[in-house]
Formats: C-alpha cells, structure tokens, sequence
C-alpha cells in the first residue's frame, strides 16, 4: 500500500530522539530494534572495519547482555538497517587512512627539507603522488554510460510520495464548483448601461 511506513522508517525517525520521546512513536519490539541498532552503529564508528560476521554474532549474543538474543536471521535484518543507516563506512575509513599517509608524507618532506635531505623528500612526494593519482592522467569521462531519465506519464498520483487517491472525485469536484460559482455570484456586481440614443 503506498504511504505505508516501514519499520526502518519509524526507527530512523526516532534514532536521535530520547527513550522517553521514541517511546511514543515507537512499539516495544521497535525500540528493543533502535536499542540494537544504536550499539551496531557505535561498533561501526568505533572500528570501521568491524567484521560484519562479528556483529551478526554480537546480536545472536545479545549485544553483550545489554539485549534480548535475537535470532540470526533477525540479526541479518538488524544488518540491513545498520548498513542503510551508516553507509559504506569502510570506504569513508579507506578515504580517512588516504588523508593521514597524504599529511605524514607531508610532515616527511618538511623534516626532509630542514634535514637537506633531497632522497627523502623525492620519496615522500612520490608516495603523495601515488595515493592522489597526480602521477596518472585523470580518466576520460565516458558519456556514453549517462543514460538520459526515461520518463513515462501516468495519471496515477499514488506515484507522487504523499500524495493519497480521493475516493469520491466527482463529488468533491461538484462540491469545490459549487463553492466556486456561489463565491463569484456574492462578488458580482450588476452594473446598469443606457443605451445611447441615435442623433
């Protein structure tokens, strides 16, 4: 049924908000999952590259006693959300490790310089270098992968997010006529015009 909120979206709406508040907007097992799925994420954050077999364990444990043991293929649900929630976070740890070795190597060839050290610092520019790719030619983009958007109408406004079908249209559109023609009846004025005599 369009319009119909999922668990995740109850949960992702009430992550941030206090147990008193997402109490309100969420049922028991709801929060028993947003409980779970807070201690996946801060696994995540604490350690990027967390072994997700590890966390499906974690869950099936209880969350280290803080939870109910759930089921594995709960677990794997409790994943899903964790994933849709947090992203590709070990991309985002492979971008941050890229920066660090960037800024050591800068450190690197500003010790190398005090140290007049040439080897040093060609060594350092070098592995700049490689972990920016300045040492390859940017890639062509290839236009022939952007595929314009294939637009099909419809007259169906389910399509549209929010948007709920009116069950009774053509009595509704009768109503809003009516409403429409008594409005402009109170606003008119009859106006008088002589008719001018011939001379």
């Amino acid at each position: 049924m369009a319009g119909k909120e999922t668990t995740y979206d109850k949960i992702e709406r009430a992550l941030f908000k206090s147990e008193s508040e997402a109490s309100l907007m969420l049922s028991k097992a709801e929060l028993e999952i947003k409980n779970r799925i807070m201690l996946c994420v801060s696994k995540k954050i604490e350690d990027p590259l967390f072994e997700e077999s590890k966390l499906i364990s974690f869950l099936t444990g209880g969350c280290g006693g803080t939870c109910t043991p759930v089921s594995q293929s709960q677990a794997y649900r409790d994943l899903a959300m964790v994933s849709r929630l947090v992203g590709n976070i070990t991309l985002s740890s492979k971008a941050w490790y890229r920066y660090m070795i960037v800024e050591a190597c800068k450190k690197g060839i500003k010790l190398a310089e005090e140290e007049r050290d040439a080897k040093g610092m060609a060594a350092n520019a070098d592995k700049i270098g490689k972990y920016t790719r300045s040492d390859k030619e940017d890639d062509a983009f290839d236009w022939s992968t952007m595929v314009p958007p294939s637009w099909e109408p419809s007259d169906d406004v389910t399509l549209l997010e929010g948007i709920q079908p009116i069950a009774n249209l053509e009595e509704e559109r009768t109503k809003f006529r009516s409403l429409f023609i008594n409005q402009m009846q109170k606003q008119a004025v009859t106006v008088m015009v002589e008719k001018e005599e011939d001379e």
